[in-house]
């Protein structure tokens, strides 16, 4: 953009024009054009426009131009003296050298300069570079020159997410966590001015914290009394009709546009569209307006008094619940009355609390889920929904807290034994969250299967989930089919099925079985009002992806899944997606941005939770860095785990095998593998072993790759896992030194993405090729 602007204007451009709304960054493209092309020679005059001197004539070009204005504004009643005594200036102070006008805000100029601008530039005196605001017009003496074929315009673009993030990194003097850089996007619009002031409000706000070394938000970012001041200035000059329609916006947005009852309402809305204050949404059934930027609202709310607040509350809601209404409109209403601080009825909280959630509106759906039970929705329905509510927002404690005395509640009530099962499991979903939490689950579904008996199906399932997270494939799949055989053949029911046989069945060895029940589950929730998350689903269908080696597939999967999470504030979902991206990056080979996600796991999931994500990810960090010859930085990783975690999970051993070998111990770091894989071939974790022992061949030892072929092909023989068999082909080439089958296992690597993988085969086939007196096969072999 800079370039074109300065190639144009150094050309045949006489006039450039940069387009853009309020602080996106156009005054600082025009004045680095101008500097680079001072760097040139020319003399720049800049000018500016002011709406409080729009109707002083020559407001902002006499000073530009003389010493003393005061001669200039007496002719500017005599236009050919005004033009002769302008040009003398500009040819006085260029002194012969090409002159550039910049002009900021082109658009408030008062109409005298703007026309005095037009002449010089059509004069060829000087060139122009001047900024558009993008909801304002471009002065009419400037149209024939903006409409030429020798004017360019620029429209400076919204930064974009990775821009964002490059630049609260530089900002902070820290990396920020990339869910919130997503969110402070969002939230700014890309807007570099809006960013600044909502970083530097929420960081005084102590809302932007730095945790482990990454920045991220703890609550609602709040922009600075700089920035509230600066939308509220844009919304001064409003009429009564307009601010009453941006207040309800502020208070109520989106509102339909047949929900705006005061008159003018209609005319109102008009000019703010024509302001850009609002956009227009024609893609639902009904016309809805909200305000043009999230900030708006709060800049908006903050200044309305609390009794007129109420009172628009009231009435927009009186307004909807006077007609017909849908869930959705019930659900506003309930959220404005309960904003207004007047009592709901607490059946309605908790149906309103629902929908929220089905709307993936977390925060809504436990603020109405809370204010039921306040209001005496003690129930044990309602407090299930509202613990399930606090664990998808990351509130472990809370969560737990609330499920107890839902069960409590649940038992004294007589209630069914669905309910019942129904709080069991979610508990213990919770407690699968807590690093050492799955046993502990574990632990009270077999108890409720006891007290339960009748509700089997249910409590399999739950313990088929945290019997994968310890690794156990026969038992948990064998829950499964328990579930199976007491299920119905409703297609929810199917889904269910199908959702939790994936993981098992994947890690036994079955990929295609695998993908092809987590894609039936992800194919239902994705229906019409399904009640199983689609995000949830797709969680699972990602993680068998990964393990079936077909990582472009998860990446997209998870990207989508990601940014859903972020904007519906499911943290659980959010934290999921970050260590999945990780491990992604890491099967990549880009082990630099394997951390960067692996750092964003660590550090939400000690602010948010889950904390058993905390475990995995420092594991991971550790490997990452003991594969990267960083052994101080793995072994103070690796410290910070928590004990107990190796009895659970395979991944304190993979950590601690490759420190052991960026330390030179080989053969330490071989015993902890084999030993793991023994553990865990039995319970039927055949991927995870396969895994590990492909790890052992990666070493560097021909003995210990060999050991790990012949592991692998017992692996592969009993599974015919295709995922098993790549594995045991790149450690059989390793072992034999065999540079063909090095080369063959490089490019199988190659082909589905696993460069880290395929370079080592490579190098280790260039390796072989020189120690056979093949020169040019081993060069071209290090090469590749």
């Amino acid at each position: 953009m800079l370039d074109r602007a300065v190639g144009a204007l150094a050309a045949n451009a006489r006039s450039v024009l940069v387009y853009g709304p309020s602080g996106i960054g156009k005054s600082r493209v025009a004045r680095t054009v101008a500097d680079r092309l001072a760097d040139d020679g020319w003399c720049i005059l800049a000018a500016s426009g002011n709406t409080a001197l729009s109707a002083v004539p020559l407001g902002a070009l006499a000073p530009v131009l003389a010493h003393d204005p005061g001669p200039m504004v007496s002719a500017a009643g005599d236009p050919v003296a005004l033009f002769a005594a302008a040009s003398n200036a500009v040819r006085s102070i260029a002194a012969g050298r090409r002159t550039l006008l910049a002009v900021d805000d082109v658009s408030v100029v008062d109409s005298v300069s703007v026309t005095l601008i037009a002449q010089l530039v059509e004069t060829g005196l000087v060139r122009l570079i001047a900024t558009v605001r993008e909801s304002d017009p471009v002065p009419d003496a400037l149209l024939s020159l903006a409409s030429s074929g020798d004017s360019v315009r620029l429209d400076v673009a919204p930064l974009d997410v990775h821009e964002v993030s490059e630049l609260l990194t530089r900002a902070l003097g820290g990396p920020i966590a990339h869910r919130d850089a997503v969110e402070l996007h969002r939230i700014a619009h890309g807007n570099p001015l809006f960013l600044r002031e909502l970083a530097i409000g929420a960081a005084d706000a102590g809302s932007l914290v730095a945790s482990d070394g990454l920045w991220q938000l703890v609550g609602e970012p709040v922009g600075t009394p700089a920035l509230r001041d600066l939308i509220r200035a844009r919304l001064r000059a409003l009429g009564d009709d307009e601010r009453d329609a941006v207040e309800r916006l502020a208070l109520c947005e989106p509102l339909a546009f047949d929900e705006f009852a005061r008159p003018g309402g209609p005319e109102a809305l008009a000019k703010l569209e024509m302001r850009g204050l609002i956009r227009v949404d024609e893609t639902a059934a009904r016309m809805r307006v909200g305000l043009a930027h999230p900030h708006y609202a709060a800049a908006v709310r903050d200044s309305i008094p609390r009794i007129r607040a109420v009172s628009l509350l009231r009435e927009q809601a009186d307004l909807v619940a006077s007609r017909p209404m849908d869930p959705g409109d019930e659900l506003r209403v309930a959220i404005w009355r309960l904003d207004a601080g007047y009592p709901t009825d607490p059946g309605i909280l908790s149906r309103s609390a629902a929908l929220a959630r089905m709307a993936h509106d977390r925060r809504t759906a436990e603020r109405l889920a809370a204010a039921a039970i306040a209001a005496g929705a003690d129930d044990a329905e309602s407090l299930l929904l509202h613990g399930e509510l606090l664990w998808s927002l990351g509130r472990a404690e809370e969560a737990l807290a609330t499920l107890a005395r839902a069960e409590e509640r649940a038992v004294a009530d007589g209630a069914p034994d669905e309910l019942l099962a129904a709080i069991g499991a979610a508990r213990a979903d919770v407690f699968g969250g807590d690093p050492l939490g799955s046993a502990r689950g574990i632990e009270l579904l077999e108890s409720l299967e006891d007290a339960l008996p009748g509700q089997t199906a249910t409590i399999a399932l739950s313990k088929a989930v945290l019997l994968v997270n310890l690794e156990y494939g026969h038992r948990a799949l064998e829950h499964v089919e328990t579930a199976a055989a007491a299920a119905g053949d409703s297609r929810f029911e199917q889904a269910i099925l199908d959702l939790s046989r994936a993981m098992p069945v994947s890690i036994l060895g079955r990929s295609d079985e695998a993908i092809a029940s987590a894609q039936r589950a992800v194919a239902f929730a994705k229906g019409p009002r399904s009640v199983i998350p689609q995000r949830r689903a797709e969680i699972v269908l990602a993680h068998v992806l990964i393990a079936a080696d077909r990582l472009d597939e998860a990446r997209a999967t998870v990207i989508e899944s990601l940014h859903d999470a972020i904007r519906h504030d499911d943290e659980l979902t959010a934290r999921l997606d970050e260590f999945m991206m990780g491990r992604i990056f890491w099967a990549f080979g880009r082990l630099d941005t394997a951390a960067r996600w692996f750092r964003d796991t660590v550090s939400g999931a000690e602010l948010h939770g889950p904390k058993s994500l905390r475990e995995f990810g420092l594991c991971f960090l550790a490997i990452v860095a003991a594969e990267q010859g960083d052994l101080a930085t793995a072994r103070r990783l690796r410290s910070r785990v928590i004990d107990g975690l190796d009895e659970d999970n395979s991944v304190t051993a993979l950590a601690d095998a490759w420190i052991a070998a960026a330390d030179g111990a080989t053969d330490a770091a071989a015993a902890t593998i084999l030993t793991r894989v023994d553990e865990i071939v039995p319970r039927g974790a055949v991927m995870v072993a396969a895994g590990l022992l492909h790890h052992l061949a990666r070493f560097g030892s021909k003995a210990h790759a060999r050991t790990a072929a012949d592991r692998l092909g017992e692996l592969a023989e009993a599974t015919g896992a295709p995922e098993v068999e790549r594995r045991r082909a790149h450690a059989r080439a390793e072992a034999d030194g065999d540079a063909a089958a090095l080369r063959a296992a490089g490019a199988e690597w190659e082909s589905i993405g696993h460069l880290l993988y395929a370079a080592e085969a490579f190098a280790s086939a260039g390796q072989a090729a020189r120690a056979a007196g093949r020169g040019r096969a081993s060069t071209a072999d290090l090469q590749r």
